[in-house]
């Protein structure tokens, strides 16, 4: 008998911008060779433009019951969603129509009724989770712009006159933590070089902080909703606890990560035993323990340099290959179950 997988009808769902909307389309490349599919809701605008302008047609939908709507019409034998925490009637809804329904990063009750849930932002809860969750760094997908970064952190790279403090909040960065982090470093009696990226979505004024760096030389605000080169060319990075420490995690950088939320804080990856320095919530941040993680990092180059290793000890670079390889293998298993 054939090992060939017969060509699927995979649907893409993407809950919100994003990391979210990056993942699926590095999967949709990975599955090229079945049918592919998006579909957002029309309220996320700004996902179904980054998939038009990627050269697909997705499909939108205003409400959860047009969604079934699209599902029944296009009949995919997949649903891969991102960006959603469903509820139980989602994912029974979805279960019902679509052999095979896979979750990216779903904590919500909708999770339980899906044949796999992927948790790549997983949490050190105690609890036993289901058996068909697969949760740790695996579930990140690497960007194809962020492979040949990979690992640089550990080769040579020019000499800089400052120490370069790259900040970065993914998101919408709701209780403005770049403006406090910025805040915080200007007070050290170090001189750095500081690049504040702001992402497009960020909803707080940037007067204030481009005011504040006016005078100083080295310090500069950047629009930018894409910071891997700003990561690779940085000495540290101070970012969010969500997706943010991954890219670092590829390329190698000591790397300080303050929580935005509550959610962001229960996230297991960004932590001290794989390779960063976490304070923990933004709105609790203290000035001096900001500045005393800033002053570890650039006086002790070595302690570094093993905080580096650690994060690239994950070899994150192979995620793609092989959750390339679990979903065959979900596909193969599914086809298997059909013909009996």
């Amino acid at each position: 008998m054939s090992n060939q997988i017969q060509q699927k009808t995979i649907l893409f769902t993407i809950g919100r911008a994003g990391y979210p909307v990056t993942r699926c389309l590095t999967l949709a490349k990975l599955l090229a060779s079945h049918r592919i599919l998006f579909a957002a809701q029309e309220k996320q605008k700004v996902v179904l433009q980054t998939l038009d302008q990627q050269g697909f047609a997705p499909l939108s939908y205003a409400r959860n019951a047009d969604l079934k709507k699209l599902i029944t019409e296009y009949e995919p034998d997949v649903v891969i969603s991102d960006g959603s925490d469903t509820d139980i009637d989602e994912g029974r809804t979805l279960s019902s129509l679509v052999p095979v329904t896979l979750h990216f990063d779903d904590f919500g009750e909708g999770g339980k009724v899906a044949t796999r849930v992927i948790q790549s932002l997983y949490r050190d809860d105690r609890e036993q989770v289901p058996s068909h969750y697969l949760l740790g760094p695996s579930g990140f997908i690497v960007p194809e712009e962020l492979e040949p970064y990979a690992g640089s952190g550990l080769r040579p790279g020019p000499t800089l006159p400052l120490p370069h403090v790259v900040v970065t909040f993914a998101g919408e960065d709701a209780d403005n933590l770049s403006y406090r982090t910025l805040r915080h470093l200007l007070h050290l009696q170090i001189p750095l070089a500081i690049t504040v990226a702001l992402h497009s979505s960020y909803p707080h004024s940037r007067d204030d902080l481009k005011l504040m760096a006016l005078g100083r030389k080295q310090t500069r605000i950047v629009e930018c909703d894409d910071p891997i080169q700003l990561i690779s060319e940085s000495n540290l990075v101070v970012c969010d606890a969500s997706y943010t420490p991954y890219y670092v995690a590829v390329i190698g950088k000591p790397c300080i990560v303050i929580a935005e939320d509550e959610k962001e804080a229960q996230h297991a990856f960004p932590r001290e035993g794989n390779g960063f320095i976490y304070l923990g919530l933004g709105r609790k941040l203290k000035q001096s323990h900001l500045q005393n993680a800033v002053m570890e990092t650039i006086l002790h180059p070595h302690r570094s340099q093993r905080a580096v290793k650690k994060q690239l000890a994950f070899k994150l670079t192979a995620n793609n290959g092989n959750m390339q390889q679990l979903l065959e293998k979900i596909l193969k298993e599914e086809a298997r179950e059909i013909t009996r």
